[in-house]
């Protein structure tokens, strides 16, 4: 099915299509300006990257790039040029390149400044940053695991949230906390990795929350399939609470099959959206406990799943079982829950959000130790823009 042709096929296909898409012209390794300098702050807590950005979209990119153009141009070596695999037929090579140009056209034209001004910073082919962006929708699938607590089950708040990021490919990779105070938007945090502006794991000022998980379908891809990332980061941008995350989230057909957990600190609302190219579901907590591996559970999508591997059952079962070992559970339990070997698997970061109190314990997967940031002190200290 063409849901799975991304998934087998080889990055020197993937590369090759992708540079045939656009006009590649930039100069590279351009120093920072004045005005780059007045609208970022670079700090750290420990050994933790917080990059604040509040600039355009090419100007917030471009220091990106420039800050972490070692790591980025590593990630590139590490992450892509690495990667082989067959071209695969003519009639596959022409259907991926009309999806991917249908995807990349569908990016809003802000994004693409921010990408590409990535690309300028570090210095490194725009395609290059489309591919270790777009990575998760195209070849290389993520495993990941989260688990939310609420109400009564939650300890010191209403709800917490926990999640592993898990990838192969990017388990070296450094971590780094962006976080966005654009005019007209919402300010959001984002925990990802050098080069990838998008939240694997993110929250807003209002105390909405996104994070995912893969999942896998027997679905064909639709003509006019959008990338989910950019979808995600767009919910923490602008939605107040969590239906209206669920209805940016939800609107357009898919590249790819995926669980989005969505917290809400004001109605401690916690819920999954179970994604499918076309079709979604939604599940809520039961007994206080919303866990989500790389399988769905709603009986609308389960006929369109494919089997859930024995790993993602492996980690689901395992997180239940700790889960309900206590009646509360509070972050420094679920601290735990996630660095237990059997849910541990590629982890690059693991983090554990207080929506309400907007403070995050975040850990490296290179360190396993975690370091506790007032997230909510960052989104409110960025500069007034009239």
């Amino acid at each position: 099915m063409l849901c799975n042709l991304f998934r087998h096929l080889g990055w020197s296909l993937i590369i090759s299509l992708l540079s045939s898409l656009s006009v590649i012209f930039f100069m590279l390794g351009a120093p920072l300006q004045a005005a780059d300098h007045e609208k970022y702050r670079l700090f750290y807590i420990h050994d933790l990257p917080v990059l604040m950005l509040w600039g355009t979209p090419e100007e917030s990119g471009r220091v990106q790039g420039r800050l972490f153009q070692a790591q980025i141009q590593k990630l590139v070596q590490q992450v892509l040029k690495r990667q082989g695999g067959s071209s695969g037929s003519k009639t596959t090579e022409a259907e991926t390149l009309r999806y991917l140009k249908s995807g990349l056209a569908r990016l809003p034209a802000s994004l693409k400044d921010e990408l590409q001004g990535i690309a300028h910073g570090a210095g490194v082919p725009l395609e290059d940053i489309y591919l270790l962006n777009f990575h998760a929708e195209t070849v290389l699938f993520p495993h990941c695991s989260t688990i939310g607590v609420r109400g009564s089950r939650a300890s010191g708040s209403n709800m917490l949230i926990g999640h592993n990021f898990d990838a192969p490919e990017f388990s070296r990779a450094s971590v780094v906390l962006l976080a966005y105070g654009q005019p007209g938007a919402i300010p959001f945090v984002a925990v990802t990795v050098p080069g990838i502006p998008f939240p694997t794991f993110g929250c807003n000022a209002q105390g909405v929350t996104a994070t995912l998980n893969t999942a896998f379908t027997t679905e064909s891809l639709p003509e006019d399939a959008q990338f989910v990332l950019p979808l995600l980061r767009q919910a923490l941008a602008q939605a107040d609470n969590a239906t209206q995350a669920e209805r940016i989230i939800t609107r357009s057909p898919r590249f790819h099959s995926w669980n989005v957990i969505l917290g809400d600190a004001k109605t401690n609302r916690l819920v999954c959206l179970e994604l499918g190219l076309r079709h979604w579901s939604m599940r809520a907590a039961r007994y206080g406990l919303l866990i989500s591996t790389n399988h769905w559970e709603s009986s609308q999508l389960q006929p369109l799943a494919q089997p859930p591997t024995k790993g993602s059952i492996t980690r689901y079962s395992r997180l239940l079982h700790l889960a309900s070992e206590k009646e509360r559970l509070g972050v420094a339990d679920l601290e735990d829950i996630l660095l237990d070997p059997q849910v541990w698997d590629d982890t690059v970061y693991s983090a554990v959000l207080n929506p309400e109190a907007l403070r995050l314990s975040l850990c490296p997967g290179q360190t396993r130790t975690y370091t506790p940031v007032d997230i909510g002190k960052i989104l409110r200290s960025f500069p007034r823009i009239d």
